[in-house]
């Protein structure tokens, strides 16, 4: 019984492991695809607005 708890804890850590990896990769994803946000004042071609 402790032998699959234990297992059970290793499988829950590595799959929050990897939705960590895959929320820091959607976190980074726009920055790397030249997309800026609008509300900071930058254009989706990353220029700055003309009304900031």
């Amino acid at each position: 019984m402790l032998s699959r708890t234990a297992d059970h804890l290793f499988w829950m850590a590595r799959y929050m492991e990897r939705a960590g990896q895959v929320a820091q990769r959607l976190w980074a994803q726009p920055q790397h695809s030249g997309v800026r946000l609008h509300a900071a004042g930058f254009s989706a071609f990353g220029g700055l607005n003309d009304a900031v």
